[in-house]
């Protein structure tokens, strides 16, 4: 014991420090990252996405509308200018442009010094515009060479986190003119982890001196009136009395679900703003009329975020959803200042942490896999620790906002499966399989296995369970084996039990034992199943039918093979029963011997299956049967109803489908003792069934009790003595 405690510890601790240095090369934090893209997409919730966060995009259907007004790509700064005059009319507590403005209007339908006039005034007189910066620029954008006239409005306190912030030498930044009129500048940049998705942005960017926050970090301040940034530690800031946890200086996005129209967050078409914005500088009651008209109140107390969807205009970015629809830039940024608001913040555990639940996992999967001798138990438990930690995992992302490594732990369980797996098939495994191959020749492959699983627990008694006792034997195979040489009598058998043994374990059965030309199999046992008696009479109809079209067995020099089959479920005792010396794995009990006999009562039937009542009642939605007959066996006190199968539910019956009535009919006239009105019954299904052994077994009974009449008391039950 002390020796496997001491394995179980090495192999744990080992498998950890594999998994933590397959970690430090990034490919599992690669699987990591899509399986936390994974969470976002179906554990996210678009619920929690803040409702005064809207978006105004520039989309085709704006681009398109003002082309056919005459109004090309790109448009007069009026445009923006009125925009801004609007929403600050109506409102507005931010509004943000994720839109470059570092040259002067290009518009040929204006001229730029005016547009970007009014566009400067527009925004000092709204006073609560922020305005985009690139600080990580393409070669394309550096040819701006706007100064920074606009100085950070953001002070910090405390922890020096401004080591961990980014610096920038050079930007595309506003037009000089913009910078003097705007609340605030914010950064742009789009930020991706080495897949190309974006999970996280930096909170802050320094250029020269200054420090400017991410649009969205930007458009949270405005909105809350903040300037002073409180740092107690590295990994977190306080903003306004809201603490923000960061990650080496990043803040990991709390994705609410797919972007664009129709996602999380409230979508405006530029265009139709424009175009209230003229109705209400006009005072057309018509154009206000019109129910694409919206009223400038209707973004009191938003923050707006003003930028492009248009595929055309190159401002589509990848994040989780992604593969599910295209995802703005802008609408990043609104997520930022919407987690914000709502505090909504995904934190992931420390790597310590992470680290003491790999080497836990590794043990208790090394602990299991060494001390329980049952690999069935063994595979099943750590699947089930596995599920467990991946449902922890979603259960902490979903209701907690906790980001639970899944990769990490999960490699963990599954190389410690691994290597306990060898180390056991390395010792135990070669003692066990020599055990087995010694009594393979003698006893049931069941019986060994749990010789081998439970060699220390091992007893002679058995348990009790529910199940479906299946008997079967050759009909006359005295007869047969007479017309037989020996030889041909063993192939002929062989040949028999090869097909009818693979029917009945295919069909789950345990296969007890060959008695001559009989079989006995337990349904339901050793593993219980509820279905056993439906794999009992499965079992039986497929004999049945391969031993009408079974080539071999139906060859011009073979005797035909008839079988006769018992079925009967019910409570019965399984387990090892034997003595000391000798165990074997078989069923006993009332169950047992009823089947027995009911295979036996075919003979007077002339049917190959017959079922009990119990069996019938677990089995009546999927199979045709008769009613047959009361017996009273021998050694029974209760009568037992008993029942023929004929079929599947939607195989053919050959038109016993409505002579299963006509014979329960007859079956009823003799019960009620019309023996003379229940032969014209069965004789009239003799008249198309000439074979028919039940309605011949009740007409030759019916005649003689016409002849001698029952006494009174008589029940109708057939009481039988003989086995």
């Amino acid at each position: 014991m002390k020796n496997k405690t001491l394995v179980a510890f090495g192999i744990s601790v080992s498998s950890a420090l594999l998994v933590i240095l397959l970690s430090s090369t990034g490919v599992l934090e690669g699987l990591e990252l899509k399986t936390l893209d994974f969470r976002f997409r179906h554990f996210s919730h678009p619920e929690r996405a803040s409702s005064n966060v809207v978006l105004v995009t520039i989309d085709e259907k704006s681009i398109d509308n003002f082309k056919q007004n005459g109004v090309a790509w790109p448009w007069s700064r009026d445009f923006y200018a009125q925009l801004v005059t609007y929403l600050h009319h109506g409102g507005a507590k931010v509004i943000a442009f994720d839109v470059l403005f570092s040259d002067p209007n290009a518009c040929a339908q204006a001229d730029s010094s005016e547009t970007d006039g009014k566009f400067a005034r527009a925004i000092a007189e709204a006073g609560n515009v922020i305005l985009g910066v690139q600080l990580d620029t393409a070669s394309i954008l550096l040819s701006s060479s706007n100064p920074l006239v606009r100085q950070s409005r953001l002070s910090f306190q405390g922890a020096d986190v401004q080591n961990q912030i980014s610096s920038y030498a050079t930007a595309v930044l506003p037009l000089a003119d913009f910078q003097r009129s705007v609340f605030d500048l914010g950064v742009t940049d789009y930020h991706s982890d080495d897949d190309g998705i974006c999970r996280q942005l930096p909170l802050f960017s320094k250029l020269g001196k200054s420090v400017f926050g991410q649009l969205g970090t930007s458009a949270f301040f405005a909105s809350q009136q903040i300037s002073t940034i409180t740092a107690n530690s590295t990994d977190a800031v306080d903003a306004g009395g809201t603490e923000i946890p960061l990650r080496a200086g990043n803040f990991l996005i709390d994705w609410y679900g797919r972007g664009g129209p129709g996602g999380c967050f409230k979508y405006y078409s530029i265009a139709s703003l424009i175009e209230s914005a003229n109705a209400e500088e006009m005072h057309d009651s018509t154009l206000m009329s019109s129910p694409n008209f919206l009223p400038a109140s209707t973004f009191k107390d938003k923050i707006v975020f003003v930028g492009s969807n248009a595929p055309g205009l190159l401002d589509l970015r990848n994040t989780p959803f992604t593969s599910i629809s295209s995802y703005p830039g802008m609408e990043i940024h609104a997520t930022l200042v919407s987690n914000l608001l709502q505090r909504d913040f995904l934190t992931r555990l420390p790597a310590g942490e992470i680290i003491a639940f790999l080497v836990l996992l590794s043990f208790l999967t090394t602990f299991n896999f060494l001390f329980n001798k049952n690999v069935y138990a063994v595979t099943v438990i750590t699947i089930a620790v596995a599920g467990l930690w991946i449902g922890a995992a979603l259960w902490l992302f979903s209701a907690k906002t906790v980001w639970l490594a899944i990769v990490t732990p999960e490699a963990s369980i599954a190389i410690s499966f691994l290597v306990s797996a060898v180390v056991s098939y390395s010792t135990e495994g070669k003692a066990r399989r020599q055990l087995r191959d010694m009594f393979s020749r003698y006893l049931s492959p069941v019986v060994i296995s749990e010789i081998l699983e439970k060699s220390d627990t091992i007893e002679l008694g058995g348990k009790e369970i529910q199940g479906t006792l299946f008997f079967s034997d050759i009909k006359d195979f005295t007869s047969i084996s007479e017309k037989l040489a020996p030889h041909d009598l063993v192939v002929l058998l062989n040949e028999y039990f090869s097909f009818t043994t693979e029917v009945i374990l295919r069909n789950g059965a345990l296969l007890d034992k060959y008695i001559g030309d009989a079989i006995m199999a337990i349904f339901g046992a050793p593993i219980s199943t509820n279905d056993h008696a439906v794999k009992a009479c499965t079992a039986a109809l497929e004999i049945q039918h391969l031993l009408k079209y079974n080539e071999r067995l139906n060859r011009p020099d073979t005797p035909h093979l008839t079988t006769r089959i018992g079925i009967n479920s019910g409570p019965v005792v399984v387990g090892n029963i034997g003595s000391s010396q000798r165990l074997d794995f078989t069923a006993i009990g009332d169950t047992v011997n009823l089947a027995s006999r009911l295979e036996g009562l075919n003979k007077m039937y002339g049917t190959k299956i017959i079922i009990s009542e119990t069996t019938w009642k677990e089995t009546a939605q999927v199979f045709f049967a008769r009613e047959l007959d009361v017996v009273r066996v021998k050694g029974k006190v209760e009568p037992v109803h008993i029942y023929e199968l004929m079929a599947k539910k939607g195989d053919p019956l050959n038109g016993w489908e409505k002579e299963i009535d006509v014979f329960h009919d007859g079956l009823k006239r003799y019960r009620d003792r019309s023996f003379a009105q229940a032969k014209e019954v069965f004789q009239s299904i003799l008249t198309r069934y000439p074979n028919d052994g039940p309605s011949q077994e009740y007409v030759t009974r019916c005649e003689g009790l016409i002849v001698e009449p029952p006494p009174a008391d008589w029940d109708g039950v057939n009481v039988l003595h003989t086995k």
